[in-house]
């Protein structure tokens, strides 16, 4: 489950949160009155995902407290309200709500938040996850990310579904950190120009249909060709990519579905159906749902329980 959002009152209090969530930084404001939050959601060791809302605020990484720390990872900063800069190894990036920006820990930058309003999302990646060489991670700091870029709507979108979500299961946290570190590799990649055709990998790919079909798992008419659609690939394609992890789209539309309503029916709240919970996962008919949940389960859904 998500954590509960931390407040500061105070740029002293914002400057000891946003410390312990990303790395050590300087915090300032022009606003005597500043408030802040920060929503975080631990997705693994090396992956996090925190939403924060301030006010006008400057943020820095000086150099010396880059070279005191150890810390090597790689932020990803989306911007939903307001506007900000960005500024590492002498570029600066402008980011206004949809679009983002790359830096990394290890040397200095500055977050200049002036602006009233402040609404964004901040990955926090290891930088060993990300399929690029180190160089190009520094080049492609402090430049400006938009929807210009191949794969950078599905990844935004991923972002924010992320943020939304307040039932991720511990089990599936793993996935999903994989998932974002492998969209965020494939649209730096796209950036630099190191593929030209569309998606930078298959794992790319297939981490994003695997995304759009949990955003979508409610919808009965999921099929091939809307995700072939959705991703600007052959229906051929979309097989071929499944067929390389031994699966269908079918099994793995029908194995996320009934996953997720063996979790809604964990916490059925009261007067919520079996029949209610099987439409929102997708499957509408009552004994289609129920066969498919006791051929998965090996008991009907108005049986089970957790581990049964």
């Amino acid at each position: 489950m998500k954590m509960a959002a931390i407040y500061a009152s105070d740029i002293a209090g914002w400057q000891d949160i946003s410390s312990s969530h990303f790395v050590p930084l300087r915090c300032a404001s022009p606003d005597e009155t500043f408030r802040g939050s920060l929503v975080p959601l631990r997705l693994a060791e090396d992956v996090s995902l925190c939403r924060v809302s301030t006010g006008p605020v400057l943020v820095e990484r000086t150099d010396r407290l880059a070279q005191r720390s150890d810390n090597d990872d790689v932020l990803l900063s989306l911007q939903l309200a307001s506007s900000g800069t960005v500024r590492q190894h002498g570029r600066a990036a402008q980011i206004s709500p949809g679009c983002a920006t790359l830096y990394e820990t290890n040397r200095p930058y500055v977050l200049d938040h002036l602006q009233a309003g402040q609404e964004l999302l901040v990955l926090r990646v290891g930088r060993d996850r990300l399929g690029v060489r180190d160089r190009l991670i520094s080049e492609l700091c402090g430049r400006t990310l938009d929807g210009r870029i191949p794969g950078m709507a599905a990844f935004s979108g991923y972002l924010r579904g992320l943020a939304e979500d307040t039932g991720i299961d511990d089990f599936v946290r793993p996935d999903m950190a994989r998932a974002g570190a492998e969209l965020l590799t494939m649209v730096l990649r796209s950036f630099a120009g190191l593929e030209r055709n569309g998606w930078d990998s298959d794992a790319a790919l297939l981490a994003a249909m695997r995304s759009y079909i949990k955003d979508h798992l409610g919808n009965p008419a999921l099929t091939v060709e809307m995700l072939a659609r959705e991703h600007h690939v052959s229906v051929r394609k979309v097989h071929s990519i499944f067929s390389d992890i031994g699966q269908t789209p079918a099994a793995v539309v029908r194995g996320l579905r009934l996953s997720r309503a063996a979790s809604m029916l964990t916490s059925r709240a009261p007067g919520q159906t079996v029949a209610s919970i099987g439409a929102a996962c997708g499957i509408p008919d009552p004994t289609t749902f129920n066969r498919a949940f006791l051929r998965e389960f090996g008991c009907p859904p108005s049986k089970w329980k957790p581990h049964a």
